[in-house]
């Protein structure tokens, strides 16, 4: 990906030992091409322990005082809070809430969508900086205060938390989210940017330069605001950071109807998305040859895709060679790994969008033989997909219990971009697309 000189090595070596990054500009530059590549995470310097004066907190809200009051009690004593209640039937409980927290509120008469309510608050904000917390999140004490500390980077317009489930919700729903919630990012630092680890990071919470931000969410999209808002600032030219360190618990829905209602929802942005964002709101990625030996190995043929895992390694260890040592076993691992992550897409696809299209291709094999090997084939792969997702996750739940909830997870995944693609009538989300190139990656 790179080749650095022995004075480069030197440094990167330094860095990674605890070491700052130097006044030198060769230091500078060197930094500076790492963390645009997304080859390293910044770990930048603490603010001065001060009053939160440059950055205001915007809480949308609607019809939720108790959630609210959760919310507002983890952010007292530190930035201005403006509260906007989005419509709700009963305003009287928010505004209290708000007047009782110290927080500035500002209603709408009607019930507009969680974009418009972070826009009007955005438009309220005289500061530099400005973060977002939806009603139903508690961030920790002294938010948003990491977060801001990564802003003091020119380049970078906005940083995000993981968010987490929180640990109060009870039953199998509740601990199913504690180990794949809809909104958590994972555990590792990140460049957020299309076709990358981290695509986007959810508005649920969120620090942002205020300059960056422009008019703000587009109020057109329900939901999937806060992906078209990330890859709009990626494509302006700011970079967007994901930091784990600062978790923030999200209130889930235990109820297993309410969350898979949410679920589908999620996925309903993905058609809207795609209008806005060609090329970028795909099912899976699949190359053309890959979706060849996939075909021929569910219709029986598993040499197919040894052969592709073995072709993959080759070409991989010829980039490789006299570069890094042991090429040859490394290729081979990236080669098995990339195989198992197209198995695992693949089964996602096949049990959320595709699944119409794989009961029409079970009920076309002729003889019931067929059809029973066939459907045993899909039942194999979406199993294996449950079970190292298990294996990965190690949740509070048994394999069967998680199987079950993994396969209606990704079943909602698929009503919902179904749902999406009939009210746009738009069904280029239904489809795969090749790999991005290189460059675009």
């Amino acid at each position: 990906m790179l080749t650095l000189s022995p004075r480069g090595n030197a440094l990167v070596q330094a860095w990674l030992a605890g070491q700052p990054v130097g006044e030198e500009r060769s230091e500078g530059l060197l930094a500076r091409r790492l963390l645009d590549a997304g080859l390293a995470c910044p770990d930048p310097p603490a603010r001065p322990a001060q009053a939160l004066d440059d950055v205001t907190i915007i809480v949308p809200v609607y019809a939720d005082p108790e959630r609210l009051r959760a919310c507002l009690g983890a952010l007292s004593g530190g930035a201005p809070v403006i509260v906007v209640d989005d419509g709700s039937p009963d305003p009287a409980p928010i505004a209290a809430v708000a007047r009782q927290a110290g927080a500035r509120y500002v209603r709408h008469p009607v019930n507009r969508g969680p974009a418009a309510a972070r826009n009007t608050g955005l438009r309220m904000v005289a500061t530099p900086l400005v973060a977002f917390v939806d009603a139903d999140c508690v961030p920790p004490r002294g938010f948003p205060g990491r977060l801001t500390q990564h802003l003091a980077d020119p380049a970078v317009g906005l940083v995000a938390p993981r968010i987490v489930s929180s640990e109060r919700g009870r039953g199998p729903v509740a601990a199913y989210e504690r180990a794949r919630a809809a909104l958590d990012m994972g555990p590792h630092p990140s460049l957020v940017r299309p076709y990358s680890m981290v695509w986007y990071v959810p508005s649920a919470t969120m620090v942002a330069r205020r300059e960056a931000l422009g008019s703000g969410f587009d109020e057109g999209l329900e939901l999937g605001e806060d992906v078209d808002l990330v890859w709009r600032l990626h494509d302006a030219g700011w970079q967007v950071r994901y930091e784990p360190v600062v978790v923030v618990a999200h209130e889930v829905r235990a109820g297993l109807a309410s969350w898979y209602r949410r679920r589908v929802a999620y996925n309903e942005s993905a058609a809207p998305l795609l209008a806005r964002h060609p090329e970028r709101v795909p099912v899976l990625f699949l190359a053309p040859r890959a979706a060849l030996a996939w075909a021929a190995a569910l219709c029986g043929s598993p040499a197919a895709v040894i052969a592709l895992t073995v072709a993959r390694a080759f070409r991989v260890r010829g980039v490789l060679a006299g570069r890094v040592p042991r090429a040859g076993a490394r290729a081979s691992r990236i080669a098995i790994e990339v195989t198992l992550q197209e198995r695992r897409d693949l089964a996602r696809a096949l049990v959320g969008p595709w699944f119409p299209f794989a009961l029409a291709a079970i009920a076309a094999v002729p003889g019931r033989p067929r059809r029973r090997r066939l459907a045993a084939r899909f039942g194999r792969l979406v199993g294996a997909m449950a079970l190292g997702d298990w294996i990965v996750d190690r949740p509070d739940l048994d394999p069967l219990r998680y199987a079950v909830l993994r396969v209606a997870d990704e079943s909602s995944r698929g009503v919902g971009i179904w749902i999406g693609c009939l009210r746009e009538r738009d069904f280029r989300g239904l489809l795969p697309r090749p790999p991005p190139p290189a460059s675009r990656r």
